[in-house]
């Protein structure tokens, strides 16, 4: 159903007279085409993505920053799969050399095509609201693992009929503390130019290039071979998180209350994330985890004079 208001045409989710109590959750496909845009408030960062995904194939395709950084994930490779990254790498002998690295999926944890839209399982439908001028339904789901109750809501449009797929508009998680009582963590995912046809040879890593192993530590593999996974996951505790046990252990942290722990953790997440993010930029230097990874704004103003200087693991410029 279309409506004409003032000249302009909104599309109207779920025309149907469907009850709003017996919504079907939607469903975009096994196969499709999208852009997005990554906002973390905390950082300041805007990331953009374009992401081609097809199930039935066993295969994904992910590209980061207009493409600098490309990730492939395909399903039918060796024998578990694996996961091919295209990437920019800036050392104290190189700039933006391109380079491939390879992580191989095992019996345990074979790869799998990465989706770049959420799984709407547990997502409950919460309202009609307009969003940049379209109306939407808004679907809501809320986890808590511990003290985080993270709280994840989905915009979408639909044509008439609840068969065809939905079109993704924005994706939103706002995290909450319940030991710290605050809501200290927030991020956005803006999509567009949603189809459900994607073409066979985008998913073809580029020949000619050999791929090596991701570097160390060996911990952060997992995100730099599948960045987006942390995003589109709808669970409390993510990957990023996990990564906090070893940056604990080789730092000698010892906190002195579990308020502290979960301030600590809290920091180090926006800091992992803020690196991860600027490396994937391709700029003339890269950022990494030190000792300084889990201090507030504040402290590292500081540290600095007042400036919010990002730490430069290696500087060519």
């Amino acid at each position: 159903m279309w409506l004409l208001l003032a000249g302009i045409m909104l599309l109207v989710c779920a025309a149907d007279a469907t009850p709003i109590g017996s919504r079907t959750v939607p469903n975009f496909g096994k196969m499709y085409h999208v852009k997005g845009e990554l906002s973390l408030p905390h950082s300041e960062i805007k990331e953009p993505f374009e992401a081609w995904y097809d199930l039935e194939g066993n295969r994904s395709r992910i590209d980061y920053h207009n493409g600098k950084v490309r990730t492939y994930l395909i399903g039918n490779d060796l024998d578990y799969g694996a996961i091919y990254t295209i990437t920019p790498v800036t050392t104290a002998t190189e700039i933006q050399a391109i380079k491939c690295f390879q992580l191989n999926g095992t019996q345990e944890g074979p790869i799998r095509p990465q989706a770049a839209l959420p799984d709407l399982q547990g997502f409950e439908f919460e309202k009609m609201e307009n969003y940049e001028g379209v109306l939407c339904e808004v679907w809501k789901n809320v986890t808590q693992v511990g003290h985080k109750k993270n709280t994840y809501r989905l915009w979408v449009t639909r044509p008439e009929g609840n068969d065809s797929p939905a079109t993704p508009h924005r994706f939103e998680m706002v995290g909450f503390n319940t030991l710290l009582e605050s809501h200290n963590d927030k991020y956005t995912i803006d999509y567009s130019d949603f189809s459900p046809q994607t073409e066979s040879d985008i998913f073809i890593p580029p020949g000619g290039m050999t791929c090596e192993e991701f570097p160390d530590p060996v911990e952060e593999h997992q995100i730099l071979a599948n960045p987006i996974q942390d995003y589109v996951n709808t669970s409390p505790v993510s990957h990023a998180h996990r990564l906090f046990g070893p940056f604990k252990e080789k730092f000698n942290r010892q906190y002195e209350s579990e308020k502290e722990h979960e301030e600590r953790e809290n920091y180090f997440i926006h800091c992992l994330r803020l690196v991860h993010s600027k490396n994937r930029a391709g700029l003339t230097y890269s950022l990494g985890i030190n000792d300084f990874s889990d201090w507030s704004k504040a402290e590292s103003a500081r540290l600095t004079g007042g400036l919010l200087i990002p730490d430069r693991e290696k500087d060519t410029e």
